[in-house]
């Protein structure tokens, strides 16, 4: 059982990063990766129809659906054709149907189109990278030698590698001290990767050792009180890995005062970068207001006993209501934010779910420990424009052309001068 939940582990991260990479392969004009962006669409574009409410979908929704989803009318067939071969949907004349497909199954089924498609091994390899990436900052000397015996990549294709990965934005990245550092943006900010390597190489043994234990305790539980961390990890220690963000600290404040929850930052955004930066901070602070009920409020105040149940409901029915003083006081921040509106009648007090995806990514969260599903999901129903837009750090314009990869271009001349 645990081979297979880490085998099923490994398909989701593959098919997360196919999704990611597709991303950021609309903003750029690129000769290569065309089978992570062939996968990425198909990948989004099945998302998309999965969350209909009904599993036939007709031909007028279907291209509505692909078109605010940023898939071009002309890509259309060729995708619905990839999701037929891998029996994922049935075609007719009049639409097509979705064949069982759920949210939970979409990352596997993203990475097996991916796997259809016969990578090239420098696709593999810039998943390989922005994976290992994502784990804490590395160097180009940390990670080079290694990826290049796995994919089995010449000195040419590893510098199409990190050259192509830095270009298109598979990967963050600085020139540190002595060699290029590669980092997730969406867990380490520019400005602080350079210290991060340097404190995180700076562990000792015994640091290290109980760095792994508040990481697994993080993965099952997903969101804890601070005090928790602090007591684990110890002041120096815990000191150090807030301020290279490697937790990252809520506070939920209600008339008994701030309590700060901590959770890890990939738990959410590891795959997303900051197009949805409002909507993981929404997920974020209400899985912290949830897991203060979990742990702090009394019976009387609201406790929440059974969280699945009530997440359910919530996000269900839209509301839940009673008289638990909970309801009025832990969820301002989110009503300013606008996830949830909170009301008083004669019945009590009702809290309004307004934005259920932020909801669905907070039960994922705490139920789970890891809402990286669905807060990919929410990316992969995002357009592109509105997903990604310009990265101002590093591009000054909407779309820019890509250097074809010098071991792509020779491979083309040497199949074109055969054919002659």
């Amino acid at each position: 059982m645990t081979n297979q939940k880490k085998v099923s582990g490994a398909r989701a991260t593959t098919g997360a990063w196919v999704l990611h990479h597709d991303q950021k392969l609309t903003a750029v004009r690129s000769h290569d990766f065309g089978n992570i962006s062939l996968a990425g669409r198909a990948g989004r574009l099945l998302s998309v129809m999965s969350k209909e409410n009904e599993w036939d979908i007709g031909n007028e929704r279907l291209a509505e659906l692909a078109r605010v989803n940023g898939i071009e009318k002309f890509a259309l067939p060729g995708l619905l054709e990839e999701l037929r071969n891998a029996g994922l949907i049935d075609k007719g004349q009049e639409g097509v149907s979705v064949l069982g497909v759920t949210q939970a199954s979409l990352l596997g089924h993203t990475a097996d189109l991916f796997d259809a498609q016969t990578p090239e091994k420098l696709e593999r390899a810039a998943i390989d990278l922005a994976e290992r990436a994502s784990h804490a900052p590395i160097t180009r000397s940390d990670c080079e030698e290694e990826i290049g015996d796995v994919h089995k990549l010449s000195k040419v294709e590893r510098d199409d590698l990190f050259a192509l990965s830095e270009q298109i934005g598979f990967v963050d990245f600085e020139d540190g001290k002595a060699d290029r550092l590669y980092f997730n943006g969406s867990l380490f900010s520019r400005d602080s990767a350079e210290k991060a390597k340097i404190i995180l190489d700076g562990l000792s043994a015994d640091e290290r050792k109980v760095l792994l234990e508040a990481d697994e305790l993080l993965s099952k539980r997903g969101c804890l009180p601070a005090e928790t961390l602090k007591n684990m990890l110890g002041t120096v220690l815990w000191s150090k890995l807030h301020q290279i963000a490697y937790f990252e600290v809520n506070i939920v404040a209600n008339e008994h005062g701030a309590t700060e929850f901590v959770m890890k930052p990939a738990s959410l955004s590891k795959f997303v970068p900051g197009g949805l930066a409002d909507m993981l901070h929404d997920a974020k602070a209400l899985a912290s207001s949830l897991t203060y009920g979990i742990v702090k409020s009394s019976h009387v105040r609201g406790a929440i006993r059974d969280p699945e149940v009530l997440l359910k409901v919530f996000i269900n029915r839209g509301y839940v209501e009673g008289w638990a003083e909970a309801l009025r006081e832990d969820y301002k921040l989110l009503e300013r934010r606008g996830v949830v509106t909170v009301t008083s009648s004669n019945k009590g007090h009702r809290l309004t779910l307004n934005k259920p995806e932020v909801a669905e990514m907070a039960r994922e969260l705490i139920l789970k420990g890891d809402a990286t599903q669905a807060a990919i999901h929410v990316a992969a129903s995002q357009s592109a424009a509105q997903f990604f837009g310009p990265d101002q750090t590093r591009r000054a314009e909407r779309l820019k052309d890509i250097p074809e990869a010098k071991s792509g271009a020779s491979r083309a001349l040497s199949v074109l001068r055969k054919s002659r």
